[in-house]
């Protein structure tokens, strides 16, 4: 069965997917300084912090940062944190089984001790070891005081690695708590991963057409604006409209996507209605 989008604008792929090649990726001038200050932990050893709204590019941020860990001197370990009654434990866990070490039984203590030695074991290869945990948000207080020993680098020259901490911006208002003062003091950098600017959409719209094979503009640049105003510049929904911005014009033989496709694109998925300027 043919795709109408794909032949209508000539593409080789559909443009606005999530399983774009890092390459593809748009460098917004806040995913770049997220991807710096990372860059810059991995130097330097240590602990970072990297919040952001859902929607936002923390997964591809991560993807590009990694990609580019990997190729050099670090083993890089992510694992998710679960909603589940003991979080800190079920991601030790997975790190643990990640690198092939049995696991102790209902016991977080000896688990973590048990992933302290294997990081040895990774640096002792010459490989600076990378642990990153997403949806840290979901830590209790607890969690947090558990991990903190895994922070505690500068007191054992023998631990280099680098530990990323990935979470939605409640990771903040818990991290406030006076009893994690501590743990924040533990942290080199924390950085609040923010949206497209309003100036930076047309050209992502365009980086991820061109990623898809466009060999002409689809997104005039008054068009892309008002999508970016829709979308709030979050590039989750940026890719969500867009996308039915394509199938709106494919469905009605266009070759441009016009402020009729926009409009019919906003009544799907719903999205409040901005304030157009006037003239």
């Amino acid at each position: 069965m043919s795709d109408l989008v794909l032949n209508t604008f000539g593409l080789r792929r559909h443009p606005f997917t999530v399983d774009i090649d890092v390459d593809g990726l748009f460098a917004f001038q806040s995913f770049q300084q997220g991807a710096l200050r990372m860059e810059q932990a991995a130097r330097q050893k240590g602990s970072i912090l990297v919040v952001a709204d859902p929607g936002t590019g923390k997964t591809a941020l991560l993807r590009s940062v990694v990609k580019r860990l990997a190729s050099s001197s670090f083993s890089v370990f992510e694992q998710l944190v679960p909603a589940v009654q003991s979080p800190v434990r079920a991601a030790i866990e997975g790190l643990l089984t990640q690198l092939g070490e049995p696991l102790p039984f209902n016991n977080t203590a000896r688990a973590l001790a048990k992933l302290k030695q294997a990081m040895l074991g990774v640096a002792e290869k010459q490989r600076t070891p990378v642990l990153i945990l997403d949806d840290v948000h979901h830590l209790s207080t607890n969690c947090w005081l558990t991990l903190k020993t895994l922070m505690n680098y500068e007191l054992d020259s023998k631990m280099p690695l680098l530990l990323v901490f990935l979470g939605g911006p409640e990771t903040l208002r818990k991290l406030n708590f006076n009893a994690l003062e501590e743990v924040r003091d533990r942290l080199s950098s924390c950085f609040y991963l923010k949206g497209l600017q309003a100036k930076e959409v047309a050209p992502y719209l365009e980086q991820r057409l061109k990623w898809a094979g466009a060999k002409r503009p689809i997104f005039p640049g008054d068009v892309a604006d008002e999508l970016g105003r829709y979308a709030q510049g979050n590039p989750r929904r940026v890719n969500r409209l867009a996308s039915i911005c394509l199938l709106a014009a494919a469905s009605q033989g266009r070759k441009l996507v016009d402020r009729e496709c926009l409009d019919a694109a906003v009544s799907e998925v719903q999205f409040q209605q901005p304030q157009r300027e006037e003239g």
